[in-house]
Parts: structure tokens; C-alpha cells; sequence
């Protein structure tokens, strides 16, 4: 969360579109630690339905993820209208089933909070138990969890002043805002080695980006390289 041109307890009931509290709504690749979506703005349905959508349009055709979440009511909704399987009613020719497609496995981690502290965590398994499972002990995870999204939150907001919780820094124009987020994420994916994705080869310590992970690239690369990449796509 970060906040743009007012601190939100400030906000008129006019301004709440544009200003106060927003979201880095981010899909992550767990394996890689790729963001392979990011959408900034308030945290909405409508918001949420434009992230599920758009990091389904960025994986391999036909590829059916295991995907983690927090709690939020509306990603179960807008994960089924991404990647669901419709079903024409016969009879009815403008009315659509749309069910869960075997193969896709989903999980949540809902944080339980007092007096503004967690209390506690609990997760829920929603789809596919067995994939999610299994998944999940090839990643070394003990059980469901978002800490791949929670970590890249963090190096994003040691990367970017204008994220940090209190701060005099907060972007005052919501195109800035926007802009150097885009920014963060385009230097984390290629110009930035994770730690935790070196490995030895030829007795040789390579570190590698999430985008070398991600087999999107063979190199680490210079910011003066990434700047001059020509973008395809993306959000403004």
C-alpha cells in the first residue's frame, strides 16, 4: 500500500479515486520470483479482475497455475472468470456456466488481526488440494503462504521512497506514481540479482534476475540497457 497526492484521512469523499490509499496489486511467479503483473490503483474488484486477467493473458496458452492469495473476497470470483471453463446452456443461448477448469489449484492465507497486530494466520485450500500440495513441496513450502508477494514488497519499498509507510515522500500526481512503479518493477525483473536465485555452475557463483530465472534472458542487465528496451504492452 502507498499513498498519492493526500494522506487518506485527509481525503474528501471527491478525491478518493485519485488520491490517498493505493494498492500494487502484483502477480509473482514463486519459482522465479518474476512479477509478471502489476496494477496500481485502489483496492477494488474492478481493479483486482484487471490483475487476474492480465497476468492469465502473459502465461503460456492453455497453462493452468497454482495460484496463493490473501483473503480478499474478490480474487476467488475474478480467478473464475479468467481462467474458467464456459459452457453454453443449451436452450439459452445468451447464458454461459462457467466452472472451475480441472487442473488449477488454489489456495489462501487469511491474516487474523488485534489491536492491529496479526494474531494469527489461516489457510484455505480452494481448488485442486492434491496439485496445490505437491506444488508446494516442490517450492519448500511448509503450507500456503504469500511471502514471495510480502518480500517483493519489501524490496520494492526500499527501492522506492514513495512507498514507504510514513513518509513526506508519497507521490503528489497519480501519472508519477504510476511511472516509477513501472520503473521498480522493469529493474527488479531484469537488472537486479535475487539471492535466493544464485546457483553454482562450473564451480562459478551466478547470480541471476528473476527474468534470468524466468529463462526471459541470459544476462543480467544495465539500467541504460533496460531504459532503452522498446515496451511492448503494458499499463500506464
Amino acid at each position: 500500500m502507498e499513498l498519492r497526492e493526500k494522506k487518506q484521512k485527509r481525503c474528501q469523499s471527491h478525491e478518493m479515486p485519485e488520491a490517498g490509499d493505493m494498492w500494487d496489486h502484483t502477480a509473482v511467479a514463486a519459482d522465479s520470483k518474476l512479477v509478471v503483473s502489476l496494477v496500481v490503483g485502489k483496492r477494488t474488484h474492478e481493479h483486482t479482475q484487471v490483475l487476474v486477467h492480465d497476468a492469465q493473458k502473459r502465461l503460456r496458452p492453455g497453462h493452468l497455475p497454482v495460484i496463493l492469495t490473501d483473503a480478499y473476497v474478490s480474487y476467488e470470483s475474478a480467478i473464475l472468470d479468467a481462467f474458467g471453463r464456459r459452457y453454453p446452456q443449451p436452450g439459452r443461448p445468451s447464458s454461459v456456466l462457467v466452472r472451475w477448469p480441472q487442473g488449477l489449484a488454489y489456495g489462501q492465507v487469511k491474516k487474523i488481526y488485534a489491536k492491529g497486530r496479526v494474531e494469527r494466520v489461516e489457510v484455505r485450500v480452494v481448488r485442486g488440494k492434491a496439485r496445490l500440495n505437491h506444488v508446494l513441496y516442490l517450492l519448500g513450502y511448509k503450507q500456503i503462504n504469500t511471502s514471495v508477494v510480502e518480500r517483493h514488497n519489501g524490496s520494492s519499498r526500499l527501492r522506492n521512497r514513495r512507498k514507504v509507510r510514513k513518509t513526506l515522500a508519497f507521490s503528489k500526481a497519480p501519472r508519477y506514481h504510476r511511472w516509477m512503479s513501472w520503473l521498480s518493477v522493469g529493474l527488479y525483473n531484469f537488472c537486479r540479482a535475487h539471492a535466493s536465485l544464485k546457483k553454482i555452475q562450473d564451480t562459478q557463483v551466478q547470480h541471476r534476475s528473476p527474468a534470468m530465472a524466468a529463462k526471459l534472458t541470459d544476462h543480467l542487465w544495465t539500467i541504460r540497457e533496460w531504459l532503452l528496451c522498446p515496451v511492448i504492452g503494458g499499463q500506464g
